[in-house]
């Protein structure tokens, strides 16, 4: 395969993608819904621990906070890849597809700097609420890789998720009224206000569109 032949496939893959945007929105409304909710719930409960509800120091919570929300991407990405599977064998088509491999390709980036900082922090005072921003600013930049071809509604999300990131890294470090609060409460606070708020209120805006989506593969507005 040429240089021109290679092009002509790319320009085809993100033709498809782009074509197929209501489709990775009906698949990301649920899924955002699930990881919303999970996130509200384990924001809660690390919010609860760090109230002496759980017994644990600060620095025996940092597993703790990892295990825990690893535990939600596990559930959220199961629930996604659900939808995924279900929706391809709708349509006839293989699950893992020329358009799947480019969205993960652009996802992974951004998805493997926040796993490599995630591990590798060194275990400081404020290690849950620099993973949290941390978390958020990757996947921020992850769903921003996927402007060429993402419904807008996407791209939105991630910027909010970006800039949060980089708002709680200022404030962290500029507002001292925060030292104030134990890193496990302002880490629970973001974790609910960016993976919980954010993908509830993304979920109630998208979703209706769904519904009346058009059929013909033609890209939505949102």
């Amino acid at each position: 395969m040429n240089d021109q032949e290679r092009a002509e496939e790319h320009l085809k893959t993100i033709r498809r993608l782009m074509e197929r945007a209501t489709i990775y929105r009906a698949i990301s409304a649920p899924s955002a819904l699930v990881g919303g909710l999970f996130s509200v719930v384990v924001s809660i409960l690390l919010f609860a621990g760090s109230h002496s509800y759980l017994p644990y120091t600060e620095r025996e919570s940092q597993p703790i906070f990892i295990a825990l929300w690893l535990l939600v991407l596990a559930l959220t990405a199961a629930t996604n890849s659900l939808f995924i599977i279900i929706g391809a064998k709708k349509r006839n088509e293989p699950v893992i597809s020329a358009s799947m491999k480019a969205a993960l390709m652009a996802l992974a980036p951004a998805l493997i700097l926040g796993a490599t900082i995630t591990f590798l922090l060194p275990p400081v005072d404020d290690f849950e609420v620099l993973v949290g921003i941390v978390w958020a600013t990757c996947y921020g930049l992850g769903l921003l890789a996927t402007g060429s071809f993402a419904p807008r509604s996407l791209i939105w999300l991630g910027l909010a998720f970006f800039i949060s990131g980089v708002a709680g890294m200022i404030c962290l470090r500029f507002f001292s009224v925060l030292s104030t609060l134990s890193p496990l409460v302002l880490a629970s606070l973001f974790m609910a206000a960016t993976f919980g708020l954010f993908h509830l209120i993304y979920a109630l805006c998208v979703w209706p569109r769904d519904a009346s989506a058009p059929e013909d593969g033609s890209t939505p507005e949102l």
